[in-house]
């Protein structure tokens, strides 16, 4: 990452006035009402096979990532509260998606774990969504490609520490 005295852009060298933070919401706001958009398009387009829906998607990811974890430690991955993961992971087990166990000589701790329906459905929802964002960083010209993800990893950690 860069410093914002190394930015090239002379933006990080001035105060930022009320038309900088507009002209960025403006741009932040109509970035996550299309992604939102596509999104909801694929999932729909995953529901109508019998796959994962988008909230389901984020509760798996941990798990075809990682591997099996505990009921609160996906919760957290998940960036969901735990009895949102509970209730998600019922939904999951009754299709086949995951199963969860107890941990032997620990009654209180659950391990989820992808079943390998869980992980074909997830291996599908992948090459779905890359497949769609391959289309969308085409757009993008080559020499900028970098520079781009360097700037939405910069606003993803910055969003992130002020939330």
């Amino acid at each position: 990452m860069t410093e914002p005295s190394d930015r090239s852009t002379g933006l990080a060298d001035r105060e930022l006035t009320d038309s900088d933070v507009d002209e960025f919401s403006r741009a932040c706001n109509l970035i996550y009402s299309l992604m939102h958009r596509n999104r909801s398009t694929l999932a729909a387009a995953r529901l109508g096979s019998g796959e994962l829906s988008d909230s389901q998607l984020s509760i798996v990811n941990p798990l075809a990532e990682r591997g099996p974890m505990a009921v609160g430690q996906l919760a957290e991955q998940a960036r969901v509260s735990q009895p949102t993961a509970t209730r998600a992971l019922k939904q999951l087990e009754a299709s086949g998606i995951v199963t969860r166990t107890r941990v032997p000589g620990d009654d209180r701790t659950v391990l989820v774990s992808l079943t390998p329906r869980g992980t074909l459905a997830w291996q599908s929802a992948v090459e779905q969504m890359r497949a769609f964002q391959r289309l969308a960083l085409e757009h993008i010209a080559p020499e900028r490609r970098a520079g781009l993800v360097e700037a939405l990893s910069e606003l993803a950690q910055a969003i992130d520490q002020t939330s």
